[in-house]
């Protein structure tokens, strides 16, 4: 966290991802609080930065193609990006 607090002007994106058990609203619904919790870890942490936008892929971005009602725990993710 120190290396991305030294740089001026940080924009941060968290995309909250789920598996495909589960309806398509519920997994936008958990994937969007999963992006939101991590937020506010990274902040109370001690993370700065300019802005921090938070969205839900939830079932439809999968890591790892499976049929529906599917448990996938590496697509039960978040993906935190800098720039």
């Amino acid at each position: 966290m120190n290396s991305v607090n030294r740089r001026p002007g940080v924009d941060i994106s968290i995309i909250g991802h789920t598996d495909t058990v589960g309806t398509a609203v519920k997994n936008r619904e958990l994937a969007l609080t999963r992006a939101r919790t991590t937020a506010d870890l990274l902040t109370a942490g001690g993370l700065k930065a300019l802005t921090i936008s938070i969205e839900s892929h939830g079932e439809s971005n999968l890591l790892v193609k499976t049929p529906d009602e599917t448990p996938e725990p590496r697509n039960r993710r978040v993906e935190i990006t800098v720039r």
